[in-house]
Parts: C-alpha cells; structure tokens; sequence
C-alpha cells in the first residue's frame, strides 16, 4: 500500500467523523498497541513510531 492511500483513509476518517478521539485517548491506544507490538519491531521501525507517539504527546499539551 502507498503512503498515499493511507493519509486519504486518514483524510476519509477525518471527513466522515470519525476521527473523534482526542488525543489523549489517541495517544495512550498507540502507547498501549506500540507496547504490546515492541519485540516484533526493528529499530527503524521503533524509532519512527516512537517519533509519531511523541508528535502525539506535544499535540496534545497544546
């Protein structure tokens, strides 16, 4: 799947309303999936989702 395709289905969810979770809750689902998945995942992979949990966070003291 391209990247593209994936920002539309966020776009899509977004539009469709259904991107209604706050970020608090959004955040600590990803915490809690990103947990739970830690020793399936490369160090790239660690490391860029770990980046979007931070973006997540920040967005979220605003």
């Amino acid at each position: 799947m391209e990247p593209e395709v994936v920002i539309t289905m966020f776009e899509r969810l977004n539009v469709e309303g259904r991107a209604d979770a706050g970020l608090d809750l959004a955040c600590a689902g990803f915490a809690g999936w990103l947990a739970g998945a830690w020793d399936k995942l490369d160090e790239d992979e660690i490391a860029l989702l770990t980046s979007v949990g931070a973006v997540l966070w920040r967005e979220g003291f605003k």
